[in-house]
């Protein structure tokens, strides 16, 4: 129990952490992002997240409402798909408009679109590392013998961990770091795109949501494909292990792949600056 419950903890943190990761990487190019972006990202993460559970809710019980069949209802993968869909396409409107802005001031846009991956690769899921370290500190003090009082959505999971193999708990929180490392790195290069569409390139608006759709609709179909009881995500003390391994292998080759070309194109540009002043 204490050891199981000392891998959570550590997993929790790492998970937040992580993100520093394609963050150190990426900004070496553009070391000098503004702060500022990486708030404006959390912010309209925040705002696009919101107004896309309201519309998808609405549809939802509009739907039901009507009295259509439970069988043509926006539910499993494709409402899935489209909940994706929505999301992303608030989420890049709202970093166009605040991308605009900054080009009206003169600023680098590029360097405005990472900041603003960067903050939403930062709040997306950052809830889910701290249960990860309330859960396993929960598990850490039962296995002292420490007698707990726990609510009613944080006992589950306490328990789940609890039964589960030390290697299973291992595969799973392996899994949710890389995704973590493997979301931020997608995020950042959907920042780049949008600003590059502002630049001019409209289709790049497009391609950035493209990019992000099949980032997630992948591995949703391959965990859907062998069986997972919650395709596309992992969760600790449900997740079966050989599950875990697939969606690690698929996030660090999607990571690897996304930020490669991120560099290229990072590297490129710098070249050409570089001979622009000479």
């Amino acid at each position: 129990m204490v050891l199981k419950g000392l891998l959570v903890v550590l997993g929790g943190f790492l998970f937040i952490f992580s993100s520093g990761v394609p963050m150190r990487l990426i900004s070496r190019f553009k070391p000098d992002y503004r702060r500022e972006g990486l708030y404006w990202g959390i912010g309209i993460w925040i705002l696009a997240f919101f107004i896309s559970t309201f519309l998808q809710n609405l549809a939802r019980q509009f739907l039901e409402g009507s009295g259509t069949p439970a069988a043509e209802q926006p539910a499993g993968i494709a409402g899935y798909l489209a909940g994706t869909l929505v999301t992303t396409l608030l989420m890049q409107a709202g970093m166009v408009i605040y991308l605009r802005k900054r080009q009206k001031k003169e600023e680098d846009i590029i360097s405005a679109g990472l900041a603003l991956g960067f903050g939403i690769g930062l709040v997306a899921q950052v809830f889910t590392g701290l249960i990860l370290i309330t859960s396993g500190a929960g598990v850490l003090l039962q296995g002292a013998g420490v007698e707990l009082t726990l609510g009613a959505v944080q006992a589950p999971l306490i328990q789940l961990i609890a039964s589960e193999t030390a290697f299973a708990l291992a595969a799973a929180l392996v899994a949710l770091v890389l995704f973590r490392i493997a979301l931020l790195t997608v995020n950042a290069v959907q920042g780049y795109m949008v600003a590059r569409s502002v630049k001019g390139k409209k289709k790049w608006f497009w391609t950035a949501i493209l990019v992000f759709a099949v980032f997630s609709w992948i591995i949703f179909a391959v965990q859907y494909a062998v069986g997972s009881s919650s395709p596309g995500q992992v969760s600790l003390g449900i997740t079966p292990p050989f599950i875990s391994i697939i969606t690690s292998i698929y996030y660090l080759a999607a990571a690897v792949l996304v930020y490669r070309w991120l560099h290229n194109q990072l590297y490129d540009e710098s070249m050409n600056n570089k001979k622009k002043k000479k």
